[in-house]
């Protein structure tokens, strides 16, 4: 009777220490639930929904998402908004931020100097330097007016934000003069954790500058350049702050994204269902975008 109850005693202290991880965990767990997962059920059920996000729901099974690929011409102009965003952060702050990253890296003084420059348009609050921006890019007032001094008249009869086939690049241009200071940061600090070693190396076997980044700096940094890749492809597709803030979508949805699309849905037109089913098309692309990255990536060695 003794020995089972001996027995008894090891399986519960053995089960104790097996559920005190969970409880570490637990209050992470909880909150992840509460924030994440549970609106993110809560998003996929109200997508089936006519509902207004005030009075009471009508189930209407999958007609918001019928109307989406059937009837709705700006949700197609909005994915390929965010496409060309996409193509334009996926070369542009990435390719300087490396680039800058590389020459900073190779000053003897002055580093901090010049990565606090770059990296200050990061701190700003988006709303402020959208309204910045938009005011810059005003025809009347703006930097047209000084280039209309310099005799540049076709820069200064521009609009920046006004004519359709350029005014997605004007505020890209806003986002990117922001962003790529952060990840030029992250660059350079990953730049500073190669191996010295491995340079010292190369230029014992005769490498120059160029084929020293090729071949010790970009394969010493591949984590965060993989990092960096699937952040930038999450957030192409979830960018709502200086679109909003500069243009609202205009002129006639040239600059429309997901993003400006579902709130205007929401809180203008009152389709809080309906704006619930674009949320699932963005959710579903953003989950399309990563796995084809990492699939990607793994061909390329980038997660090794």
């Amino acid at each position: 009777m003794q020995r089972k109850e001996n027995v008894l005693w090891d399986r519960r202290k053995i089960l104790q220490a097996k559920m005190i991880p969970y409880f570490f965990i637990l209050p992470a767990f909880i909150v992840h639930v509460s924030i994440v997962t549970g609106p993110a059920i809560s998003t996929l059920v109200m997508s089936l929904f006519d509902w207004n996000g005030m009075g009471g729901a009508s189930f209407i099974g999958l007609d918001n998402f019928i109307e989406i690929f059937t009837k709705d011409d700006v949700v197609g102009r909005a994915v390929t908004n965010n496409l060309k965003w996409l193509m334009i952060f996926i070369t542009v702050p990435i390719f300087l931020g490396f680039i800058i990253a590389i020459l900073i890296s190779n000053l003897k003084w002055g580093q901090m100097l010049f990565r606090s420059i770059f990296f200050l348009p990061y701190v700003i609050s988006a709303a402020v330097a959208g309204k910045i921006w938009t005011a810059y890019m005003n025809p009347y007032y703006g930097l047209n007016i000084v280039f209309e001094k310099f005799g540049w008249l076709k820069l200064a009869s521009t609009q920046w934000l006004g004519n359709p086939k350029i005014s997605l690049y004007s505020v890209a241009f806003v986002d990117n003069w922001h962003w790529w200071g952060f990840v030029m940061v992250l660059f350079l600090g990953a730049l500073q954790q190669v191996d010295q070693s491995l340079y010292e190396a190369a230029k014992i076997d005769g490498a120059n500058r160029f084929q020293e980044v090729i071949h010790v700096a970009i394969p010493g940094i591949q984590q965060t350049i993989a990092f960096v890749l699937i952040m930038t492809i999450m957030w192409s597709f979830l960018t709502f702050d200086y679109v909003f803030i500069m243009t609202n979508g205009g002129p006639a949805n040239a600059t429309e994204i997901m993003s400006t699309w579902i709130y205007k849905n929401a809180f203008t037109k009152y389709r809080a269902g309906y704006a619930n089913a674009l949320c699932v098309i963005q959710s579903g692309i953003c989950i399309v975008l990563y796995f084809l990255q990492k699939y990607i990536s793994d061909k390329g060695g980038m997660n090794e």
